[in-house]
């Protein structure tokens, strides 16, 4: 644990004419920082001892873009720090992974990290499953606690005026969390994508138009389905309720699990889900409660909780569907 000096000054033209690369600039160049490169001492054997493939004009490119990149990384304004969060409950067996790498590496070069590490919103090594009331309890204490004391306060005391949130997990715990993280912050959320393996947001031209679609009798209880990942779950609720259920509909033009590709995307959800909000309170006014099913992107999920106004919409029945019941279960309210 020594302090020591590992860098070399190595020069691009030799700072000798008979040395590797010189010639007759080599005497002019030999002390001028645009003929130098800071190297350690391996690499700089490395390049020395390959002339053939270490050509000055390779130094010289190697030497513009670090610079370049350098000047771009230090050049970033102070204000364009935020908070990154990730929240990755346990699901089934599996607990999600996140690297701080991957995460930091998405943000940039728009954003830089506030702290060294992601803040985690997760219990680890849970031995609380999905298919347990006790489960859903659980995640939303921790939810609530960890943004409170974690993610909220870093707002209240100015450590961040921005965070870039990384969502994974069961939709109503994401909608939980969008509750806890509302509008009134200033977040970013960022969309898992499978197809490229990123978290960063896709081509902004994409077209895949969300739409709501109103049921034709509006005097029956109120549900809304989020029919983005998938169309089956359309028929799965209507089967489900039959003529007992008025039931409201957010959509997509391509439903699929990777359909949310960009931003503008979840914007266009956002005001449409807002919209769907303050027309189901005006068509079921005596109403005591939404049911919500979803089958959508985690970051409409969030978003989703996000928009909600605690005293203007109705409370929220929110359901999972658990695969080995083939049915929807009740999960958590939100009122």
């Amino acid at each position: 644990m020594d302090k020591c000096n590992i860098s070399n000054y190595a020069h691009i033209i030799g700072d000798s004419p008979k040395g590797p690369r010189g010639g007759e600039k080599s005497k002019e160049l030999s002390k001028d920082i645009s003929n130098l490169i800071l190297l350690c001492p391996e690499c700089h054997k490395l390049i020395d001892s390959d002339e053939e493939k270490y050509t000055v004009e390779v130094l010289k490119k190697m030497k513009k873009d670090h610079e370049e990149r350098i000047l771009f990384v230090t050049g970033i304004h102070p204000d364009m720090k935020s908070l990154v969060v990730a929240y990755g409950p346990k699901i089934g067996s599996d607990t999600p992974h996140f690297h701080k790498d991957v995460l930091f590496n998405t943000i940039f070069p728009d954003r830089y990290p506030t702290d060294a590490s992601p803040i985690e919103i997760q219990m680890k090594n849970s031995v609380l499953n999905d298919g347990e009331p006790e489960y859903w309890m659980a995640e939303e204490h921790q939810i609530e606690r960890m943004c409170n004391n974690k993610v909220l306060r870093a707002f209240e005391d100015g450590t961040t005026a921005h965070v870039s949130l990384f969502p994974l997990g069961p939709q109503p715990l994401l909608v939980k969390l969008g509750t806890a993280l509302n509008d009134k912050y200033q977040v970013r959320i960022f969309q898992k994508h499978r197809v490229p393996d990123t978290w960063r947001w896709l081509d902004e031209n994409v077209k895949n138009d969300i739409y709501l679609v109103k049921p034709a009798d509006t005097s029956k209880e109120p549900v809304l389905v989020l029919a983005l990942s998938a169309n089956a779950i359309k028929e799965r609720i209507a089967k489900k309720f039959g003529d007992t259920a008025s039931i409201w509909i957010i959509t997509c033009e391509k439903p699929g699990n990777d359909m949310m590709k960009c931003e503008g995307q979840l914007m266009q959800f956002n005001r449409l889900a807002r919209k769907a909000m303050d027309d189901i309170k005006t068509a079921h006014p005596k109403a005591e409660c939404l049911k919500i099913f979803m089958a959508a992107p985690t970051s409409c999920a969030v978003e989703l909780g996000r928009i909600r106004m605690p005293k203007a919409d109705l409370p929220w029945v929110l359901y999972d569907y658990r695969m080995e019941k083939d049915d929807d279960v009740k999960t958590i309210t939100i009122k």
